[in-house]
């Protein structure tokens, strides 16, 4: 009996692969969900990476921080003038390259939370149905001006210049509010911002749920996206979403048994280090001169901007 090669065995293929007939791999909505919350538990973990890097702004007290985040707070709310809040924006863009942050990245956040919030949400006011004023842009005529309830409506509907001035004012209060609280954060280590809440006088007890829950979010979510990669890694072809959703919610028990195991030996860590019910937070943190000189940094240039 004569043994024969099989002819696919003996031919040279074309190792080249043509891009164009490469299809790819559909994720489903679950996949896109890890994916993304992975992302994001990422951003978060170097978040305290960049936190500990050695600059002037990242070895600032943090108590110093979070009352620079109170009183920064305050100025940006209580400044009505529109070139007053260029000034603080650009202030405040400063102290992020002084932070050497990745700028792109945070101001692509910073920019998105204002839009929603401090552009779109306040959209309406710029109509000279809500803010009266010399109309700039028309919108919408009407043969006659109507009343409607308790509402007038006039015969021309478009933006004013009070109307853009006070959507503009909202929009970089809500912008410096929030690119000055992701400074704190990104240059303040979550513990150490925790502990600065006792200067408002916050129970210890608090602080420390706030701080094993912090903890707590991300030993959940990885014992999540490992349960998942599990089933996917034992699955071949591509399955419907309908059913990886029972197969997540038939392990749902074992994540939650998970949860508790992880619980039960946080808490007996914590009792052979002497826990017994009483939590006192330390701060080891003094304040030193560059605190003192930031401080006085913050303070002056609040009163400049109020009086501006």
């Amino acid at each position: 009996m004569e043994n024969k090669i099989p002819l696919y065995l003996i031919e040279i293929g074309d190792n080249q692969v043509n891009p164009s007939k490469i299809r790819r791999a559909n994720l489903s909505f679950l996949d896109k969900t890890i994916i993304n919350s992975s992302k994001a538990l990422k951003s978060i973990y170097l978040q305290a990476e960049n936190a500990a890097r050695d600059n002037f702004i990242q070895e600032i007290n943090p108590k110093v921080k979070f009352i620079s985040l109170i009183y920064m707070a305050i100025v940006i709310s209580v400044v009505s003038n529109l070139v007053t809040q260029e000034f603080i924006t650009a202030f405040i863009f400063s102290l992020y390259v002084i932070a050497r942050l990745k700028i792109f990245g945070v101001f692509k956040k910073i920019f998105f939370l204002a839009f929603i919030f401090g552009f779109l949400v306040v959209l309406p006011a710029s109509l000279n149905v809500i803010t009266p004023g010399k109309i700039i842009f028309n919108i919408i005529s009407f043969n006659k001006p109507s009343h409607f309830l308790i509402y007038n409506i006039p015969q021309n509907i478009g933006f004013t210049i009070n109307g853009l001035q006070v959507v503009s004012i909202v929009f970089l209060r809500v912008f410096n509010s929030v690119s000055f609280a992701l400074l704190v954060v990104y240059t303040t280590p979550f513990p150490s911002f925790i502990k600065s809440f006792k200067m408002i006088g916050v129970p210890d007890t608090f602080l420390m749920i706030i701080s094993l829950a912090y903890k707590y979010i991300f030993i959940l979510s990885r014992t999540i996206e490992e349960t998942y990669f599990a089933f996917k890694s034992r699955l071949s072809g591509n399955i419907k979403s309908s059913n990886i959703r029972k197969l997540i919610g038939g392990r749902i028990f074992f994540i939650f048994k998970r949860s508790m195991i992880i619980y039960q030996d946080t808490y007996h860590a914590m009792v052979s280090r002497g826990y017994r019910g009483k939590v006192v937070l330390h701060s080891q943190n003094h304040f030193t001169f560059k605190d003192v000189v930031a401080l006085l940094i913050i303070f002056i240039s609040g009163i400049v901007f109020i009086l501006f």
